[in-house]
Order: C-alpha cells, then structure tokens, then sequence
C-alpha cells in the first residue's frame, strides 16, 4: 500500500515498480496506471493519490465516479534534487517532470503525504525537521524547515498533521511527551512555527500506564481529524488529541507506517462483493 485518500487506495508490487493500482474498495473498480520510464528502476519513490473533481458542490468521500490524480515523488540524479510528476485520469498522460534541490543529504523514506490545502507534504527524514511541499495548483515543488525543537525531542519520532484551521503542523514524540507545533503565516507570507502543546502521554486514556519503558512511535495520522497513529509495545492505537482517549487498533510485531481510510456512498451505489458487484481493471 502506497497511499490512499478521498475514498481510494494505490497499491503496487515490491519495488522497482513498472505500474500502480488506483483501487475503490467500495465499488471494486481498480485501474492500472504505468510509471513515467525515469522512473521505473527507483526504489525510493512517495506516492499520493487524490480526488481531482472541481464541482464546488463535490464532498470528497464518495469520488467513486470523479476524476483523480497520481502524484510521484523520488530522487533524481545526484546533486540532491527530488523530482515530482503528476498524472491526470482525465487525460491519462502525466506531466513534464519538475525538480528541486535540497539543502542536505537526501535520507528519503517512503512516509505517507499529507494533503493540506491544496498542497501535498511529506517529511523529508524521520531524523530531520525537512518537510517537501508540492503545490498541486502551480505544480511546484519547494522545501519547509520544520521547528526548532529542544535537544530532549530531537532525533525521534516526527510527523506532519493538521494544526488548528487545517494549517501545516508537526508533531513530535520523545520518552513520554508529544509535542504539536502550528505553521502560522501572516499576512506578508512570513511563517513561523508555534509550539501548540506539550502533552504527558501517560495522561491519554486507554494507552499503558507502562509507556515511557516500552518502544513506541507515531505510524501516520487521519486527514482532516484531530488522531494520530501511535505504535506502542506490539499495539496499535488511535489517539484523539483533543479529548485526550485513545483506542486500541491491532497488534503488530514490528514498527510499520499506516494509512486511514474513510469513504462513504450515496444509496444506490452498487458495492463490491453484493449483488452485480463486479471488478473492473483498466489499463492506463
């Protein structure tokens, strides 16, 4: 599993991949979509799909019919430069590839993107406060410093989230504190980051009363939700940062990101397995 948003899910095989798999579960359609030939032999490739419907009355959710994009991130060359290229279902070409240069040693990894606005960002190193932007309006690519965290956080588990007002945030796990930062820009386009909140994670319900012994580490957060992914032991949980409650997920043997998934259908749609449902594979 690549990635997955708006009702959809983009899966392939062990890398290097030579195609990807748009999949709608609700529905079973799948369609085949074959990778630029630059990048077919990289291994280090980030991934996101997304809900490309511009109706203004479209709730992202039920795309099951809508048009969607594929965006492709990975290093190219070697001068530290990462690449993007975007595919459109619309017109089932992709567009002309777009690079840019980092300021450090490039230690990518394949994190998930989170959608912010109607840019794409994804964090450039698990150790690092790099976080790459992609603009999906001008199909741009630019380089965020994350926050200035204190010694006692660095070097642990980050992640991007959603802030407060759908802003770019950061959080950040050390022994048994979570720090959240907010990304404010003003009205002359200067950002800044704000520390939000340092939370005692033995104060959120439903975790271990054991958690600052045990090994633990954010897998991913839900868009457009206040919840992190946590791994803690062998376990998975959610975590509501507002309320403060989490809920236990699965059990897991080794530390693996995670992807959410939320969808929804209007009544008549035909879903797949029920009566009629049929798989469709489309070759793109």
């Amino acid at each position: 599993m690549l990635d997955c948003r708006h009702g959809r899910v983009l899966l392939t095989n062990e890398p290097p991949q030579d195609h990807v798999i748009v999949c709608d579960p609700i529905i079973g359609e799948q369609r085949r979509v074959q990778v630029p030939p630059e990048f077919k032999l990289c291994y280090d490739v980030n991934w996101a799909v997304l809900c490309s419907a511009s109706n203004h009355d479209h709730v992202h959710g039920s795309c099951h019919s809508s048009p969607f994009k594929l965006v492709l991130i990975s290093p190219l060359g070697e001068d530290n430069r990462l690449a993007a290229c975007v595919y459109s279902s619309e017109t089932g070409i992709w567009s002309n590839i777009i690079s840019t240069a980092v300021p450090y040693e490039i230690h990518y990894v394949g994190i998930s993107g989170l959608l912010v606005g109607n840019s794409l960002c994804w964090l450039l190193d698990p150790i690092s406060d790099g976080i790459l932007e992609f603009d999906l309006d001008d199909e741009s690519l630019a380089v965020i410093r994350g926050p200035l965290v204190t010694n006692d956080f660095s070097h642990d588990s980050p992640w991007i989230i959603h802030a407060e007002d759908g802003a770019l945030g950061f959080a950040v796990l050390s022994y048994h504190h979570l720090q959240l930062w907010q990304r404010n820009t003003n009205c002359h386009g200067a950002a800044t980051w704000v520390l939000r909140n340092t939370i005692d994670m033995r104060a959120i319900l439903g975790l271990p009363p054991q958690i600052e012994v045990m090994k633990k580490g954010i897998l991913g957060c839900v868009e457009d939700a206040d919840e992190i992914l946590l791994w803690v032991g062998r376990s998975v949980y959610m975590v509501q940062l507002k309320s403060m409650q989490s809920r236990k997920l699965c059990e897991i043997s080794h530390f693996t990101y995670c992807h959410s998934f939320k969808s929804f259908y209007p009544p008549g749609t035909t879903i797949a397995g029920g009566h009629d449902g049929a798989e469709m594979l489309h070759e793109t």
